[in-house]
């Protein structure tokens, strides 16, 4: 559906709905657990969260960095103008925005981190050790856990809940990272994986390039998934102080994230060539029973 066609208010959420669930089938789903009130708010911050994901991995390749980077710049300018109480009224994202910004009070602070953390891929800095991965991570990853508080708990409690949400994200950022080496390489010639441990596991950028799975890669991505592990459990008790409306639903969402990691093992850790990717039963099944730590054991024996 084009934003041309969006005649009604009915049209443009059935519009936002549909993007959110076409680019996250995970985190949409998991969305369903939630409240009904929030669902359509969150679906809109994940329009803004894709609008500027999209430049830094999408519209670079037909523009260029620096054309990237200026567009990057206008969203920037366009979110200070929704935040201020001036959203841009061509666009349904801003006016939305805008709305849920004026029923639910969004903090600024990580939706300006996200749109830092896209700047990061665009200037092309590397992830050379284990806390920039950490730091990165937490621009583009941390930042979301910690928009979503507003729609989850009493705003009152954003401080104390804020690092527990964003280990939340950063585990996530760090999962996406895990399943997505090879395409990351293939399509946007970026590696997210730390030099220094694929130093450590003698693996090359080559080896990625050319789809190889040598030798040491299989540890290597164990000690990212082991870096993305402590992060979830780091998240539990956070999630556990969130109201049971809410509690549901965002357990239901780290619970299907993690179990992509499983999955990587399933594929023999062949990231490079595959996609892993969790089955909608399974996911379901995860909601009610968190098995996750005995099929790791039994896909690592």
């Amino acid at each position: 559906m084009s934003t041309a066609t969006l005649d009604t208010r009915a049209d443009e959420n059935q519009w936002i709905w549909e993007s959110f669930r076409y680019h996250s089938r995970t985190f949409s789903l998991a969305a369903r657990f939630l409240p009904r009130s929030v669902q359509m708010p969150i679906a809109t911050l994940y329009l803004f969260c894709r609008r500027v994901d999209s430049i830094a991995d999408q519209r670079v390749l037909e523009v260029g960095a620096e054309e990237a980077l200026e567009e990057v710049s206008t969203v920037h300018d366009r979110l200070n103008a929704t935040l201020a109480g001036r959203p841009p009224d061509d666009e349904v994202l801003w006016r939305r925005l805008g709305e849920v910004h004026d029923q639910y009070g969004l903090h600024r602070e990580p939706l300006v981190e996200l749109i830092e953390g896209a700047e990061w891929d665009l200037r092309d800095r590397p992830i050379e050790t284990k806390q920039d991965l950490i730091d990165y991570s937490n621009l583009v990853g941390g930042s979301v856990g910690a928009m979503m508080i507003p729609f989850l708990s009493d705003n009152e409690r954003f401080d104390a809940l804020e690092t527990a949400a964003r280990k939340l994200g950063i585990a996530m950022q760090i999962t996406n990272i895990v399943r997505d080496v090879g395409e990351d390489i293939e399509h946007l010639g970026r590696v997210y994986l730390p030099t220094d441990w694929l130093e450590e596991h003698d693996v090359s950028r080559e080896d990625l390039t050319q789809g190889r799975c040598v030798n040491g890669y299989s540890a290597l991505l164990e000690a990212a998934m082991q870096a993305a592990e402590e992060r979830y459990r780091e998240s539990y008790e956070g999630i556990a102080a969130l109201p049971f409306r809410t509690r549901v639903g965002i357990r239901a969402a780290a619970r299907m994230y993690r179990e992509i990691l499983n999955e990587v093992r399933a594929n023999e850790y062949d990231n490079l060539n595959r996609r892993a990717y969790v089955s909608t039963p399974r996911k379901l099944l995860l909601v009610a029973y968190d098995n996750y730590d005995w099929r790791k054991a039994r896909l690592r024996a």
